[in-house]
């Protein structure tokens, strides 16, 4: 990586995020009758909106994963419970793999400079479609290079307010007439397992959207598995893995889980087209909702190590999971610290290497 691009990670880092930029733009007379905050993390927006003095809103946490919804509806309940508050607005919190489609008259949506230009544009159009008549969609984006999106913006809005700072940039608009028609961005990829094709169903905000990923080939390719065994694909998305454990082993019983509702309904439906009848899947807030020392074998895909506490919470989970001697089996592309660790905590660990992605495979002690 250049320098000029370390400096811009590092810059791009002390930028507030988008919903924090979102409340500063609101004025504190913001009043509206039923607003939807789009919650992609646990950023403090709906709870913050909450904690305003004199505002009678209804607000609607909307979120795609179960475990962020799950995290703010507890923040917010104790916000309620705290008697020093005065809190004048109600609020809920919705988990879906779709926006509610209801008359809003406010839309609160803070955009990652993760997301796919793909998602930014399904999820503005959803966005807009939650709205009424008259409704205002505000948009908090922390990207720079935006014509083309503000373009976009243009085509859906008779008038559309911009204002740019070195946080980010916020667009508004007002729905003055019927949303476009609902444009699909779902697709579906294919692979063979024997002589067999799976079929997978994928929607922006799924991973990996039109297309299986690298590591998950890895982890399809490498895993090894015993018939009639219980198998629990973490982390399903799509749910590729889970098809692909489910026809190799016809007698064992799988089942996916996922905190994204969207994946949940992608593994649905491709439980359906692909005719699985040993394949179960289940929209799950966290790790508290899977059963204890109940799988002979643990498969997920994890492309990123993102911190040695998260990679320490997923090996305890793992632990926690299988049984006695269960199998745990994960593809990466960051290996080193794993590697090291599995050796603390199981036995049989070996590395399977392929082209910038490995296979981890570890047993849990008897």
């Amino acid at each position: 990586m250049s320098r000029r691009s370390k400096k811009k990670q590092r810059s791009q880092k002390l930028l507030p995020p988008p919903e924090q930029v979102l409340l500063d733009f609101l004025k504190a007379d913001w009043q509206p009758a039923r607003a939807l905050c789009f919650q992609p993390s646990p950023q403090p927006l709906t709870t913050e909106l909450l904690k305003r003095t004199d505002l009678q809103a209804q607000l609607d946490c909307f979120s795609f994963d179960k475990a962020v919804s799950t995290q703010i509806e507890q923040q917010c309940t104790q916000l309620q419970a705290d008697e020093t508050l005065s809190l004048t607005a109600s609020f809920q919190c919705l988990c879906d793999s779709e926006f509610p489609e209801t008359d809003y008259d406010s839309v609160l949506l803070p955009l990652s400079q993760q997301f796919s230009d793909e998602y930014v544009r399904d999820l503005t159009l959803s966005a807009i479609r939650s709205l009424g008549t008259g409704g205002t969609l505000t948009i908090a984006s922390p990207r720079s290079k935006d014509y083309e999106y503000h373009k976009f913006l243009q085509s859906l809005f008779a008038k559309v307010t911009r204002v740019v700072s070195e946080a980010g940039i916020i667009y508004q608009g007002r729905k003055q007439q019927d949303a476009p028609a609902k444009k699909t961005f779902e697709d579906e990829f294919a692979i063979r397992e024997g002589e067999r094709l799976l079929y997978a169903c994928t929607v922006p905000g799924v991973f990996s959207h039109r297309r299986p990923n690298q590591s998950a080939r890895t982890l399809i390719n490498l895993m090894e598995l015993t018939d009639g065994s219980n198998i629990l694909n973490l982390d399903c998305g799509s749910g590729i893995v889970s098809f692909a454990a489910a026809a190799r082993c016809p007698a064992a019983s799988v089942h996916a889980v996922d905190t994204n509702a969207r994946a949940v309904r992608c593994a649905e439906q491709g439980i359906a087209k692909n005719e699985l009848t040993n394949v179960r899947v289940e929209l799950i807030s966290g790790e508290a909702d899977i059963a204890q020392e109940a799988y002979d074998y643990l498969l997920t895909n994890k492309s990123y190590f993102t911190s040695e506490e998260q990679g320490e919470q997923f090996l305890q989970l793992c632990l926690r999971t299988l049984k006695p001697g269960g199998l745990l089996q994960f593809s990466t592309k960051q290996y080193q610290w794993y590697a090291h660790r599995l050796l603390d905590l199981f036995t049989d660990v070996a590395i399977d290497g392929a082209v910038h992605h490995f296979m981890l495979s570890a047993r849990k002690p008897e």
